[in-house]
């Protein structure tokens, strides 16, 4: 049973600064975007702590001062991230031997408490044939080098894939508008 996660938090978000359209993560982490009113990090927060998963560490980098307050509002870690994301997870206090791995600007929709009750499925998620930043992973396949953190979606040639119908990406300017439009149409019914 999974009752650890870790999600990806430290980059820069360059992708999404465009130049001309948008250019918030200069002044605001990716992940720290507002969608639907909230931080887009704190959906995944949330659903996780639904399902149980209490122990929550951030892997913050970029502005990381920024993720405080996620500690004194949501209970999660905030451990410092490397030049080596896969020494930087490995080094995580009390790091669980199986644990899900996220990226902070992911959030598939699928049903967590199914893959929370998993034993043995080591599973790397995707969206419709998208990698969905997502994958239950096993500590020791990171420090034997079997798979790398910074590559969630090439676990998918070493652990089982599920392929989803969908989810919420903002990595892009195009995945942040629509995600908010969905966030809108669900949570305001606009």
């Amino acid at each position: 049973m999974i009752s650890q996660a870790i999600i990806l938090v430290g980059g820069k978000g360059e992708r999404l600064s465009d130049g001309g359209r948008f250019t918030p993560v200069e002044e605001t982490p990716k992940p720290l975007i507002e969608v639907g009113g909230k931080p887009f990090v704190t959906y995944l927060i949330r659903m996780l702590h639904g399902v149980g998963i209490q122990d929550v560490v951030l892997l913050v980098g970029y502005k990381k001062e920024d993720y405080a307050f996620l500690r004194e509002q949501f209970g999660v870690r905030l451990c410092e991230t490397r030049s080596d994301v896969n020494e930087a997870v490995l080094a995580i206090p009390n790091l669980e031997e199986m644990f899900l791995l996220m990226n902070g600007d992911c959030l598939p929709i699928m049903d967590y408490e199914k893959l929370r009750m998993a034993d043995h499925a080591f599973t790397t998620i995707k969206i419709c044939g998208r990698d969905a930043g997502c994958a239950v992973v096993r500590k020791c396949d990171i420090g034997a080098g079997i798979v790398s953190v910074q590559d969630i979606g090439a676990m998918g040639t070493v652990y089982s894939r599920l392929t989803i119908l969908g989810g919420l990406h903002i990595g892009t300017y195009q995945g942040l508008e629509r995600a908010r439009q969905f966030i809108d149409l669900v949570v305001y019914g606009q």
